[in-house]
């Protein structure tokens, strides 16, 4: 499908900008640049970076016809766009301090962030598959092996400092991310990032110019000149500064998109690990070709090629193996044969005639389920109880699901006996469809419930498909928060 495709889109164009991102910021501090003393410290040439970033941000949301999602950000986005202002800061500076290269800096920034987001799964419930995981300890050994040509693993106290801040702004992001934005819907992914980045365009200069301006030590020296005397004294570096803040506001969004995938974080974490990694070695190497600056260390390479197996294992190759492995066992990992369903939890969800609101909850559910420590233990279906047998589900209906990516195929069905009997817990779309299954079955009254309680979930038929759009985010939610009641999706 498309929506399993574009994340590799994303990745290509993150590591497209990421490259001379990490170059320049090099460069410019190790006196590569021509015209650019060696001396300039990551702190002083902040400022300059910021503004890149600041005047490219609103260009890319203007190109991309973005403005429309733009609102007032809530206080946990608002927190977020905290996160993703001291995540921009802190990178640029990790990659200016001296005696510190561009890979080990990147080995410091993303291990920390590889040991965070299967933890972040684990906390939210959500599914991690066998090849996420086995790209994330691909991607773990690929930096410890490049740790290995560190010739001093000591830390400045300042570049401690500032890894530190950096995992704050992604312990701060990662988690609120997830909770309110890692789904398959454009409109909810894009809603976040724009209000996550006005908060960012705000905060991101005001932090540092605050330090200047009341600060005292040497880091607020620098950043004092970062925003004074830096653009006379060093006219030269000023270009290639700023031109650090544009490709970071450009690989930015390609990371965004990437973490705000609806696969689990395990899987996007090794992707943009992984990323970025290689986007660092092809920076020390074009740094290596056109200056004369080191090359990487043999160990490094070896380190580039387990991330380009993560990486391929996280692609759909993975796929190839599965097919595999069901080969050589004669068995379908994959397929219904080897559920039993008798054995699996159930969660009912029910309507009318079975071809509108209970079948589009049901897929949801299903859909959720899969991104969670739940599947294949838990299923969801829907019955009717007067249903049209045999019917479809309305084609708004499948428009509006397919439209948050939700895979569908759905014959109307009657409520049976059995069903309710076996069900964890049963829920109706109004309150009279509560009311009528209660009056054929009052033994289920304790676990059959209205899937929004304080209201009914309205009939979308004869309504534009604008109402079975809205009416598909709505019980998205619930579904989200009834599942999240029954304690569903937690690891075994």
């Amino acid at each position: 499908m498309k929506r399993n495709r574009i994340i590799w889109a994303y990745a290509l164009g993150f590591v497209a900008f990421y490259t001379p991102y990490a170059a320049l910021s090099k460069a410019v501090t190790a006196g590569l640049v021509p015209g650019v003393p060696i001396g300039l410290i990551g702190l002083e040439i902040l400022p300059a970076a910021i503004l890149g970033t600041v005047m490219t941000v609103p260009l890319i949301i203007t190109l991309a016809g973005w403005w429309k999602y733009a609102k007032l950000p809530t206080r946990q986005i608002a927190l977020s766009g905290l996160g993703l202002a001291m995540i921009i800061g802190s990178t640029t500076i990790a990659f200016t301090f001296k005696g510190i290269s561009i890979v080990l800096a990147l080995i410091l920034m993303r291990g920390g962030l590889l040991i965070m987001a299967p933890l972040v799964d684990t906390v939210f419930h959500r599914r991690v598959r066998w090849f996420s995981m086995a790209a994330l300890f691909m991607s773990l050994t690929a930096l410890v092996v490049a740790l290995g040509a560190a010739k001093d693993y000591s830390l400045p106290l300042l570049a401690g400092l500032n890894l530190a801040i950096y995992l704050t702004g992604y312990a701060l992001r990662t988690p609120l991310m997830t909770k309110l934005a890692k789904v398959e819907d454009r409109v909810v992914t894009r809603s976040y990032f724009v209000q996550e980045v006005l908060v960012t365009l705000i905060l991101l200069p005001l932090i540092p110019a605050l330090v200047a301006a009341f600060g005292s030590g040497p880091a607020a020296v620098a950043l004092r000149n970062g925003f004074t005397t830096f653009w006379t004294a060093h006219p030269a570096a000023v270009l290639p500064v700023v031109l650090v803040g544009v490709f970071y506001a450009s690989h930015n969004i390609f990371g965004t998109l990437i973490y705000l995938d609806g696969r689990e974080n395990t899987f996007c974490a090794s992707l943009f690990c992984g990323g970025s990694f290689m986007s660092g070695m092809l920076a020390v190497g074009s740094l290596a070709l056109l200056t004369g600056f080191p090359m990487p260390a043999v160990s490094q390479f070896i380190s580039a090629a387990i991330i380009v197996a993560a990486l391929l294992l996280l692609s759909p190759f993975h796929h190839r193996i599965e097919d595999a492995w069901d080969f050589i066992t004669g068995r379908r990992l994959r397929g219904a044969s080897l559920i039993d369903v008798s054995a699996q939890r159930l969660v009912l969800f029910v309507c009318s005639g079975n071809t509108c609101r209970s079948p589009m909850a049901a897929a949801i559910a299903n859909a959720e389920l899969a991104f969670r420590a739940a599947a294949p233990r838990v299923r969801a279906e829907s019955a009717g109880l007067e249903p049209r047998l045999g019917s479809a589900m309305s084609e708004p209906s499948c428009a509006a699901l397919d439209r948050l990516a939700v895979p569908h195929a759905h014959q109307a069905r009657p409520l049976t006996a059995h069903e309710v009997e076996r069900a964890d817990a049963i829920y109706c779309m109004t309150g009279s469809q509560r009311d009528a299954l209660l009056a054929l079955h009052p033994e289920v009254a304790a676990k059959t419930f209205c899937l929004d309680p304080a209201n009914d979930i309205p009939e979308p038929a004869g309504k534009a498909q604008e109402a079975y759009d809205e009416l598909a985010l709505h019980m998205q939610r619930l579904v989200r928060m009834r599942l999240g009641e029954l304690r569903i999706g937690a690891p075994a």
